[in-house]
């Protein structure tokens, strides 16, 4: 028995101490119904979800997937877009019954095409005979000729991650759990797991291992984003810097993935040892995570454009107007929902979406933060003057927030850490690299 999560799998368990035997069942279900009933049993590849936690004990994340709709061809500037762009895509292949095609179904995609095995699809993506296929990343990366992925894929719309754990059946020695974990996290640490999937995935990038601590993001400038392209791109902004540093003073310094605000706020509220920045904290949203900060400063407004000479002085002018653009599921969306507005646009996914809405003449209205309007202002190409600011409704402050289930040690251990920062000064000079003159949070 061979494999990455075999091999990482198998250290940890001789790391542990313990007395195993790895075995190939004949199917999916049935190796997940016998580690159920137990007893002393384990099974490698299990996604951890909300709905599974509780059924078994955990030790991971010896591995992850990055479920994603791909396009073959040159890579194309307009993409990656919007999993509700991705619904009008021409027909997108799909095996029968995998997560990854449920779960667009649960979506709501009529556009699948459906086929019995994997290898049917992919074959019928690199045939041409269809021109967009579902997949998990690393499975699509090894199924094909070494290098072709790389020169031949990318990326139409990410829409999930998921992480895999070693599931343990209920009775199982907690000793035993904890030491595959305490393994597990010094092999992450050690780059022993890279080493181990870099034999099976050679061109595999570093920054697609599981870290010790899974940290993600969003595309909103200035606060995070990325730099350069190809293999020298890299996630840079205000608030990366600060939780960077804030690693470093921890001892390790665990990658950032860069995600879908929709994805990431899913998983920070089940997953463990998971964090999520920048996130507003909220009223609504106190009780759902572990918070760290304040590492930022939001205060939306309303901005219009010049040309159409909307003025707006107050909330209820604001709710006069035809459509106001703001991202989905941000603070900004539930605070125009709770003040009753009846014409918002939420169907963009970043900060950057909402903008265009705006800059295109698509709404008349954007509700977004300050600093992130004028860094997107500055990029665009539009002359002085060509948007207005309007009402500032909101003064809040953004947090890294930790999922529930994540040991309190370990946020309190982040959080002395920003404390130290401020005290010694390191955090006003991140602050004022940003804004300068602004105040800190």
């Amino acid at each position: 028995m061979v494999g990455i999560d075999v091999d990482i799998a198998a250290l940890a368990l001789q790391e542990a101490g313990a007395d195993f035997n790895i075995t190939m069942s004949d199917s999916w279900e049935s190796a997940y119904n016998a580690t159920l009933k137990g007893p002393n049993r384990a099974l490698l590849t299990v996604g951890y979800s909300d709905g599974r936690k509780d059924l078994f004990k955990w030790a991971g994340p010896i591995s992850q997937g990055m479920y994603a709709i791909f396009g073959k061809g040159a890579s194309n500037p307009n993409y990656p877009i919007s999993i509700n762009e991705a619904k009008g895509l021409e027909e997108i292949a799909v095996v029968k019954g995998w997560l990854e095609t449920t779960t667009l179904e649960d979506m709501g995609f009529n556009n699948l095409v459906y086929y019995d095995t994997y290898t049917q699809a992919v074959n019928a993506f690199m045939n041409d005979e269809i021109k967009y296929i579902s997949s998990d990343f690393y499975h699509l990366l090894k199924s094909m000729p070494t290098g072709y992925f790389l020169s031949n894929c990318f990326v139409i719309s990410r829409y999930k991650t998921v992480y895999y754990y070693i599931a343990f059946s209920k009775e199982v020695n907690d000793e035993v759990v904890a030491k595959c974990q305490a393994s597990i996290k010094k092999m992450i640490q050690n780059q022993t797991t890279l080493s181990i999937v870099q034999k099976y995935i050679p061109t595999l990038p570093s920054d697609y291992i599981p870290g010790t601590i899974q940290i993600f993001t969003e595309m909103d400038a200035p606060n995070n984003y990325y730099a350069g392209a190809g293999i020298e791109r890299k996630i840079i902004g205000s608030s990366v810097d600060i939780v960077n540093e804030i690693q470093s003073r921890n001892g390790y310094i665990n990658k950032i993935n860069m995600s879908t605000w929709a994805d990431a706020y899913a998983t920070v509220q089940y997953l463990p040892n998971c964090a999520l920045f920048t996130t507003t904290r909220t009223a609504e949203r106190e009780d759902l995570f572990q918070w760290v900060g304040p590492i930022d400063s939001y205060k939306p407004s309303f901005y219009t454009l010049s040309s159409t000479d909307i003025k707006i002085t107050s909330l209820d002018q604001a709710k006069a107007l035809k459509s106001i653009a703001t991202p989905k599921g941000w603070y900004t969306e539930d605070y125009l929902v709770k003040n009753g507005f009846n014409n918002i646009v939420s169907t963009a996914l970043t900060s950057q979406d909402a903008f265009n809405q705006l800059i295109n003449g698509d709404v008349d209205a954007l509700f977004l933060n300050n600093p992130s309007v004028a860094w997107m202002f500055k990029n665009s190409g539009k002359p002085e003057g060509f948007i207005s600011k309007q009402f500032e409704a909101m003064d809040m402050k953004g947090y890294i927030a930790f999922s529930l289930n994540t040991p309190k040690k370990v946020v309190d251990e982040w959080q002395k850490n920003l404390d130290a920062m401020r005290a010694d000064g390191t955090f006003k000079d991140i602050w004022e690299k940003w804004f300068p003159g602004v105040d800190m949070p």
